[in-house]
């Protein structure tokens, strides 16, 4: 009798142990369905943006003098002394170097005392000549012998003042190639000047740009060590055959004044001011768009919820964005992925967007 009480005992006992496992599953699969219903999708979006009248592309660029002029004298013989040295600011016309003016301070009165003999001499003969007491022939050959000592004495003075070099524009002196004493012969650079008041930029474009160079309405250029300063170009010339890489130079200048913080050999970001053809509508990421019916739509979001939108599209531009000239509106928000997996209505929530100073959202 004790054994068959004790078998039902336990009878019992596994029938509630198999309900209440029964009863923990069906807690788990409801609570699991019920998550599954209020799941909300993440999306990313984008703000429409009004098309802007100007736009503007960035090349990198160095800075060149306008042209570099090896100086040196006309006559030759040794230098007495330089008064500048590299990396001097110079005004037009200012001393550079002199030579020993010694052999042609010699030979100028050598030939000074020739001519004014010979001054003499003319002024009794034509005195002769008009009261016909000298025979025409005589008269011309001491003219002749006359003018011939003073073209001589006129080289002697030019040579002596060759001695002496001067700055032919205002600039900076980049190199002197000697020593004072050192002789050097005609036509030997001595001293080398960049020229001032223009400086020189080259940038390569592409061909898309170079084609719309009409459309250009401004170019400036900055450079890092000069924070908050901007520097207004002007367009000399372009290159009209690309080069090996495909890319067409523009030719530009900066009216450069003498005290101008930027000079040759600075590396410099140059922007380009473009007029935008396309002033109408606003422009979205190209990833926005699907296709339904061969019309483009996007996913408007507006209230945590999407709306299917249809609109009108022009050109795609070379940074991913698209045109849109109907259907939104500028900081209209738009869906930019997994555009598949929505649907009418749909509730979502929108990813945040990283901040700048938060990167990976770490903090």
């Amino acid at each position: 009798m004790k054994t068959n009480i004790f078998r039902m005992r336990n009878k019992y006992r596994n029938v509630f142990l198999a309900i209440a496992v029964c009863s923990l599953f069906a807690s788990c699969s409801n609570n699991q369905t019920e998550n599954t219903l209020h799941y909300t999708k993440m999306v990313k979006t984008a703000v429409a943006e009004k098309i802007p009248s100007v736009y503007v592309k960035q090349f990198p660029g160095i800075i060149k003098e306008d042209n570099e002029v090896n100086l040196s004298f006309r006559v030759a013989g040794p230098i007495l002394k330089y008064h500048v040295k590299e990396g001097d600011y110079i005004k037009k016309g200012q001393l550079i170097a002199e030579m020993d003016p010694r052999d042609y301070q010699v030979q100028k009165q050598a030939i000074q005392t020739q001519v004014t003999q010979l001054q003499s001499e003319y002024k009794r003969v034509k005195e002769l000549n008009d009261r016909k007491s000298l025979a025409d022939n005589d008269y011309e050959k001491m003219k002749a012998g006359k003018e011939l000592a003073e073209a001589k004495l006129k080289n002697a003075i030019d040579q002596l003042n060759d001695t002496k070099l001067y700055a032919p524009f205002s600039g900076y002196i980049t190199k002197t190639n000697y020593e004072n004493g050192e002789i050097v012969n005609t036509g030997m650079p001595v001293a080398s000047i960049i020229k001032l008041g223009l400086l020189k930029i080259e940038i390569n474009i592409p061909a898309t740009l170079y084609l719309k160079r009409d459309l250009i309405t401004k170019i400036e250029c900055t450079q890092n060590e000069l924070p908050n300063q901007t520097f207004n170009l002007s367009i000399d010339a372009d290159a009209k055959k690309a080069n090996s890489s495909g890319l067409y130079t523009l030719y530009l200048s900066y009216p450069s004044p003498a005290n101008s913080k930027l000079t040759p050999g600075m590396n410099v970001s140059v922007n380009v001011y473009l007029k935008n053809e396309l002033t109408n509508g606003v422009k979205i990421p190209a990833s926005a768009l699907f296709d339904k019916d061969g019309k483009n739509f996007v996913w408007l979001v507006s209230d945590s919820t999407v709306t299917a939108k249809q609109i009108t599209t022009d050109n795609i531009f070379n940074d991913g964005f698209i045109n849109v000239t109907s259907g939104l509106n500028p900081n209209d928000q738009v869906v930019t992925g997994g555009l598949n997996l929505l649907s009418e209505g749909e509730k979502v929530k929108v990813v945040p967007k990283m901040s700048k100073s938060n990167i990976g959202n770490i903090l």
